[in-house]
């Protein structure tokens, strides 16, 4: 009447990749890119948008940190017997924020 699917004995797969330490702290950067961006606007839109020449230093920081961010993800992609799910975080995500950065610094060159 009913009856039982059997089990696969090799049910359980194990595997020896691993999360690059590279891409775990490309992902870092990303944060601390972006973090450091939302402290600068809060900081500029305090000074009425005159926060000076520390917030553009810092803003080209966040620029520097996200580009190496991205250098360091795409490096770890392209590693063996590696997880793909950091790297892939960490180069859309530094790549979504450089891209962001040099508009934003183009915009402001224009204006």
């Amino acid at each position: 009447m009913f009856r039982r699917k059997r089990k696969k004995e090799s049910s359980l797969h194990l595997t020896d990749k691993h999360h690059p330490p590279l891409a775990v702290g490309a992902t870092v950067l990303a944060l601390v890119s972006f973090g450091i961006f939302g402290a600068v606007c809060v900081q500029a839109g305090g000074s009425d948008g005159h926060a000076g020449l520390t917030a553009g230093l810092l803003g080209m920081l966040c620029l520097l940190i996200a580009a190496i961010g991205f250098i360091l993800a795409w490096i770890s992609l392209h590693q063996d017997d590696i997880r793909p799910l950091f790297p892939t975080i960490a180069s859309v995500c530094n790549g979504l924020l450089v891209i962001f950065y040099m508009a934003l610094y183009i915009w402001g060159a224009v204006i």
